[in-house]
């Protein structure tokens, strides 16, 4: 459908697109005021919109009207000129290869045509039709807005931009993109990247202030005295004249002479000295980085555009002038010269601008960011920092490692990824919450690997709990997905994509914990982020949420401006702050013969006759406890995964993990003679004991029931102590 045509002398411009009415209808939902929020631009010509309530065409539109142009969709884009004989090399520029490379030229039909999608790139941006007719190159621009279907421009997409900006300085900014978006000069620091693009948006009128300074550079005004022979003196006033007759006869006499001559050697003329050359400089230095790492991608038009930009700026430096010209030396004072004069004002504002730094939006500066589903992720891993933070009651993270790592990649900002990228909070409860960005589960032998592919969630929260298990962590994953079902069916609801929650159940099932006896489910729940919305009441009844009750695997609503929904992920987050581990497990479903590692598991207490049986258990290295005769009948069933040694006549103070055990002979326990009770003989059960963990206070507890003493081998759970009630450990 034709939804876009501009009629200029030479040729004719149309914009074709397949349901462009549901795409607007989607985005209408969004957008505040649509049919007063954009504009549509071109240098020479007259543009016609489609009107969707006239169906048709339209030149009679206000300046600010309806957006036609939206993220992921196709456009069929051609120029027919009418007289072919006598137009050359068309084709639309762009200083993006990719974009160039899309048009084709049929010299026989004198027709231009080719197709753009501008992905999930948002902002302003412009088409500029290049010719040659009769000699003389003309260039024409067509300029318009990119819009979201998924947000509200004016409101989410700055929300998110600005909240990113408030963080994180530039994280938002990249290179070479489709669109750009509108800056002020700022006070913060000042990067190559916003030089440049400030650079791109400056440079015809700096050198043309230039060139206009050189024709006519300011002078002032000089006292001078010279002392000259009566032949070359060129004005005479009374006084030389009366000096002269006294001294007529003496030829090589010298007369004094006040003369005012004119200096360019100025403050401004030396300041415009220095922003030339420095301008020049660093723009060799940027430029070439630039080639050196987007050579693929840039468009020969552009590549000749910095060609011609250098040489313009190598001839204004290289102009005899500046020999007479000292170096700068500072301002002492204001200077009308450079605040007014014409040329130099220009100069003077251009350095300004590409000195310093930016302010969001609402500005002149052209400014590339990145695209809208990178900027929502890293949106959306600040947004959960900040409702953990709130749950927490904290102003700031306990511990924050991102804000060094944020590094300059490829000319742009990016984020480290994983370990490097982390945000720490401790609850009150002694909890650590650890948030991750971009973490990768890889194939290597670590704790917690992935065993087939690597495995690289968005988004990775770790509680490492102390309720049962001394540092037990529990991990949970995010995706931050800026797509909905209705990106490739305009009709479909706005759901989480399916292949976004398969994603999900494929995390937790590729993602282990590397025990030695077999590997464990590590991954308790897998969550999609999604720019969704609607009812709460009605968001509460899809399957998505109501799975995340059943199976822990769904997805939550979250978008800027909309705290209603965010109150799901915000009761999620809470109930795993607080709840304790127990409760939590005991939720989780597993696969058939697929368990996770033992949340609350079993632990032996055995008993210890005298000090010397004691000292085995206490040794600095390879600590171990061996049984009588008679053996504990439970040992060896998977959830047994902890020692308690009961000393006669005292009781239980410290635990062990057991690491290991075997059955050897009584008189193999030690090497020495001279061991304890190194006579005996049987078999007897050695236990290899592990880490030690000491109870409350370090005080000996008794057990609840019964007299180990005749009972030598009791049985408790891990949570019985670590959550001990009085002075005695209830026993299972």
């Amino acid at each position: 459908m034709r939804i876009i045509t501009i009629i200029h002398d030479d040729f004719e411009f149309v914009v074709d697109c397949n349901n462009i009415e549901n795409v607007f209808n989607n985005a209408k939902k969004k957008q505040i005021d649509i049919f007063s929020s954009t504009y549509y631009k071109v240098s020479e010509g007259i543009i016609k919109i489609y009107n969707f309530n006239e169906n048709q065409l339209d030149s009679n539109f206000l300046e600010k009207t309806h957006p036609l142009f939206f993220e992921n969709k196709d456009y069929s884009v051609g120029i027919k000129f009418h007289n072919k004989e006598l137009i050359n090399t068309p084709f639309l520029q762009s200083k993006i290869k990719e974009i160039e490379e899309k048009f084709f030229y049929r010299e026989d039909l004198g027709f231009l045509s080719g197709n753009l999608n501008y992905g999930n790139e948002l902002g302003k941006t412009n088409l500029k039709i290049v010719y040659i007719k009769n000699g003389i190159r003309k260039s024409i621009d067509f300029n318009f807005e990119v819009f979201p279907t998924k947000l509200d421009y004016k409101n989410d997409y700055e929300k998110i931009i600005t909240d990113i900006e408030n963080e994180f300085s530039y994280l938002v900014l990249d290179f070479l993109k489709k669109t750009y978006s509108s800056f002020k000069t700022g006070d913060s620091p000042n990067t190559d990247l916003i030089w440049w693009q400030v650079f791109g948006g400056i440079y015809k009128e700096l050198i043309k202030s230039s060139k206009f300074i050189l024709n006519r550079p300011h002078s002032s005004i000089i006292n001078e005295v010279r002392y000259l022979r009566a032949e070359k003196i060129q004005k005479w006033n009374n006084i030389l004249e009366e000096e002269y007759k006294r001294y007529e006869k003496f030829p090589n006499k010298l007369y004094r002479l006040n003369l005012k001559t004119l200096n360019t050697n100025t403050t401004e003329n030396q300041f415009f000295k220095f922003a030339v050359f420095q301008t020049l400089k660093r723009f060799i230095k940027v430029k070439a980085h630039i080639k050196s790492l987007f050579s693929k991608s840039l468009s020969n038009s552009f590549i000749n555009e910095l060609n011609s930009i250098e040489k313009d700026l190598h001839m204004i430096s290289s102009n005899p002038f500046f020999r007479s010209i000292d170096s700068y030396r500072g301002l002492k004072q204001e200077s009308l010269v450079l605040q007014k004069a014409t040329g130099y004002s220009s100069v003077y504002k251009s350095w300004i601008m590409l000195n310093s730094g930016l302010k969001f939006l609402d500005g002149i500066q052209q400014i590339e960011l990145k695209n809208i589903a990178e900027l929502y992720q890293i949106w959306c891993f600040l947004e959960m920092k900040n409702v953990l933070q709130s749950l927490l009651g904290k102003s700031n993270p306990d511990e924050i490692d991102l804000a060094e790592k944020i590094q300059v990649d490829d000319f742009v900002f990016k984020i480290d990824r994983g370990i490097k990228s982390k945000i720490s909070f401790k609850n009150s409860n002694g909890d650590l919450i650890d948030l991750y960005h971009d973490y990768s589960f890889d194939t290597d032998s670590g704790l917690v690997k992935s065993y087939t592919v690597k495995q690289r969630p968005d988004i990775v929260l770790q509680i490492t709990k102390n309720d049962l298990k001394e540092n037990y962590i529990l991990t949970y994953l995010f995706d931050a997905k800026y797509r909905l079902q209705s990106d490739e069916n305009e009709n479909a609801p706005e759901l989480p994509p399916d292949d976004a929650i398969n994603q999900m159940h494929r995390y937790r099932d590729a993602i282990y914990f590397n025990s030695k006896n077999k590997p464990q489910k590590e991954i308790i729940g897998a969550y999609i982020l999604f720019p969704g919305s609607g009812n709460l009441e009605s968001v509460k009844k899809l399957d998505y949420i109501k799975s995340i009750n059943t199976v822990n695997i769904g997805a939550f609503p979250l978008r800027p401006n909309d705290e209603i929904n965010k109150i799901l992920l915000k009761n999620h987050l809470r109930n795993l702050l607080q709840l304790d581990t127990e409760s939590i497990l005991n939720e989780v479903s597993t696969q058939k013969d697929s368990i996770y590692e033992s949340f609350n598991p079993f632990v032996l207490i055995g008993f210890v006759p005298d000090l010397k049986h004691y000292a085995c258990i206490e040794r600095e290295e390879d600590p171990f406890y061996f049984t009588g005769i008679a053996k504990p009948k439970r040992f060896g069933f998977g959830e047994l995964k902890y020692f308690a040694p009961y000393l006669k006549g005292n009781g239980i103070k410290e635990y062990f993990e057991i690491l290991d055990y075997s059955l050897v002979n009584r008189n193999e326990l030690f090497k020495t003679e001279d061991e304890l009770y190194k006579n005996e003989v049987g078999e007897r059960l050695k236990i290899k004991l592990g880490k030690k963990y000491v109870l409350q206070n370090n005080k000996f507890l008794k057990i609840s029931d019964g007299n180990i003493g005749h009972t030598p081998y009791r049985y408790t759970k891990l949570t019985n102590l670590k959550n001990i009630n009085g002075d005695k450990i209830k026993i299972v």
